[in-house]
């Protein structure tokens, strides 16, 4: 079969498979898991060089190149999903930029032939480990949150239920931690936290809790300064 009609089966499966999780669970939380699919289906399509190496002999090798165009065509797309669509920092268009020519060199290798084919081929091949590297640097980098606030127990969740911008700069702890007593409201408000009990479009401007609150994980204190705790106004 044509390259294009595998390509587009594997554009078609991710966009299928990205629609289904964005309307089930929201761009913010499933945005990484579709670039992990993604890395994984990339990995999978690279079998394809064992098969052309002859380190693996069974199955025909036009077979093995169809599902080859089909799974990386798939994992490329879906992390062209995860980069390009709000991309929060300069690492997300890395991985956007090494899928482009990954994709770009596939494409290039399946419409040519002879010493531009050949060339062509060794720089597909050696783009496919570097994206790898770069889309698991890119997830480590994120989840680095030793210094500050560990990522255990109940708090190991979803980037977007925090943080409140795509560069993950500023964060809330309401979406998991309400309190919406008049009392707490009002004590909240004459510092300026206003409104305290937010709807989403305002988390942008309330962040920040442990500027003012501690809180101690595993025996170890988070926060920078500690907020006047008996403070309490009475209610007019």
């Amino acid at each position: 079969m044509h390259p294009i009609i595998q390509i587009g089966h594997g554009l078609a499966g991710a966009s299928f498979i990205s629609v289904a999780l964005i309307w089930k669970f929201g761009f913010g939380e499933i945005r990484h898991t579709l670039s992990i699919i993604g890395a994984i289906s990339i990995l999978v399509a690279n079998l394809y060089f064992l098969r052309s190496k002859q380190i693996i002999r069974w199955g025909k090798k036009q077979t093995w190149l169809k599902y080859h165009q089909r799974v990386a065509s798939l994992g490329l797309a879906l992390v062209f999903v995860h980069s390009a669509i709000q991309p929060n920092a300069w690492h997300s268009w890395v991985a956007f930029l090494l899928a482009s020519a990954n994709f770009g060199t596939g494409m290039t290798v399946s419409f040519t032939k002879g010493k531009i084919r050949k060339k062509t081929l060794l720089i597909h091949s050696l783009l496919a480990p570097v994206l790898l590297v770069s889309i698991i640097l890119h997830g480590s980098s994120k989840l680095d949150h030793d210094d500050f606030f560990p990522l255990t127990k109940e708090h190991d969740v979803a980037c977007v239920k925090c943080h409140t911008s795509s560069a993950y700069e500023t964060y809330t702890c309401l979406l998991c931690h309400e309190h919406n007593t008049r009392e707490i409201q009002f004590a909240h408000e004459v510092h300026g936290v206003i409104p305290y009990n937010p709807k989403p479009h305002d988390l942008e401007s309330i962040a920040k809790c442990l500027d003012c609150h501690l809180t101690k994980i595993n025996n170890r204190e988070y926060g920078r300064r500690r907020a006047n705790w008996d403070y309490n106004p009475s209610i007019q």
